[in-house]
């Protein structure tokens, strides 16, 4: 399995550096998180409705890059994006011990079109879900373990868990999914590498407050640029902020529902030109459809084979996954990430499903390993689903990477209405 990691990674690797600075100018939400960054570097004070973690990054990579650039703002969330694919890889294994789960899991994110596209920008979603994958590694490496050694790993998964809800609130997904993966172990067999589970005052003292704790700590620098604000009075600004966004604020706001269905995918960034040779991007007002000879897009849209596979496998094991130890953490993993989103009126976006869809991703590796006792005909579905997600990956891939595609090209990947 180390090898097969390693191929996982430079694969990762290369699809996210590859033509990374393509587009000399700032790409969807890059105007803001890319200029937080660069203010921080310069000491001036602004407003950000989401905690500061995810711009120090950003920050750090303009510092260590060497200048406010395409390369500078964006490098550092490529290479944490490139590790997601292996970090899933290792939370399968410990969930299945099975490696070719393992490596299938990570293989599912690595072909998948978003985690792609939020690689390749000074974007904020990529460290939240890395994050947050890595913290529930440490809690579930921590069942390994008696005594001070499991208290010291879950100490650890603490602050990795503070520092995700430090780059987004929506982090707390992942401790929620761990408290309600606990709750419901109570009682239940363990898997025989487990010692036993946590304690009550381990989970509802320890771990909760070493989270606060971090993520408090890490508000430390942003307050240095607003002194006369208190952490409580930004809190409440951030509040009344998403408070106030309408469920219609943005022409590709999508229901919390419809995103397991992709029906609403986004432009992160769209260009039409008459010759390749020409500059991207265009100065001017936008060329007619009709003298538009290539078009330049960048798509935040999921693989939809690989999407619409993991919704169905994760409705397959609705049925039998709760009676199984990985079945149920991956179950409450992706209710934990989607059906918050419920409760939530205002405006939200695709992208707030890429914490669910991991876990769908990973319950259909699980359910295609499980399908090798289904049969013999069962070896041509198998063939089918990584057919048909390759195929997916590869077919959309200029919509990820910002490639040139004519307009009927372009046009000939939009399957349903409301993609465009």
């Amino acid at each position: 399995m180390p090898w097969g990691l390693l191929l996982l990674w430079l694969f990762a690797l290369a699809t996210r550096f590859w033509g990374l600075t393509r587009f000399p100018t700032l790409v969807f939400d890059e105007v803001y998180f890319a200029r937080f960054g660069r203010n921080y570097l310069a000491g001036v004070p602004f407003f950000d409705a989401h905690p500061p973690l995810g711009k120090y990054l950003i920050a750090l990579g303009i510092w260590l890059g060497g200048g406010f650039h395409p390369w500078g703002y964006r490098w550092m969330n490529a290479l944490l994006g490139s590790l997601i694919p292996v970090a899933v890889a290792v939370l399968a294994y410990l969930l299945t011990g099975r490696s070719r789960v393992a490596l299938l899991s990570g293989g599912f994110v690595a072909l998948d079109g978003l985690f792609l596209v939020e690689s390749r920008y000074a974007l904020i979603n990529v460290p939240l879900v890395l994050l947050g994958v890595v913290g529930q590694i440490l809690w579930l490496w921590g069942l390994r373990y008696r005594g001070r050694g499991r208290s010291l790993w879950l100490i650890a998964a603490g602050i990795v868990f503070g520092a995700c809800v430090a780059v987004k609130w929506s982090g707390l997904g992942f401790l929620l999914a761990v408290g309600l993966f606990w709750l419901l172990q109570q009682g239940l067999p363990l898997p025989a590498e487990w010692k036993t589970t946590y304690q009550w005052w381990q989970m509802c003292l320890l771990l909760p407050l070493v989270a606060f704790g971090v993520y408090t700590l890490l508000w430390l620098p942003h307050l240095q640029f607003h002194p006369h604000q208190s952490l409580l009075v930004l809190h409440q600004q951030m509040f009344n902020f998403h408070r106030s966004v309408s469920s219609t604020a943005h022409p590709y706001c999508s229901p919390w529902w419809s995103w397991p269905l992709l029906l609403r995918p986004m432009s992160y960034f769209f260009q039409r030109v008459q010759s390749l040779a020409e500059p991207v991007p265009v100065i001017g007002p936008p060329l007619p459809l009709a003298e538009t000879q290539w078009v330049y897009a960048v798509y935040a849209l999921f693989n939809p084979p690989l999407l619409w596979l993991g919704t169905l496998a994760t409705l397959a094991l609705l049925p039998l996954g709760l009676t199984t130890t990985a079945g149920r953490f991956l179950l409450l993993n992706y209710a934990a990430h989607l059906l918050p989103w419920a409760l939530v009126s205002r405006c939200v976006f695709i992208y707030h499903y890429l914490p669910a869809a991991l876990y769908s991703f990973m319950a259909l590796a699980w359910v295609w390993e499980a399908s090798q006792d289904w049969g013999a005909w069962s070896r041509w579905l198998r063939i089918a689903v990584l057919g048909g997600v390759i195929g997916g990956f590869l077919y959309w891939l200029p919509l990820s990477l910002g490639l040139p595609l004519t307009p009927a090209a372009f046009f000939r990947r939009m399957w349903l209405r409301s993609w465009i």
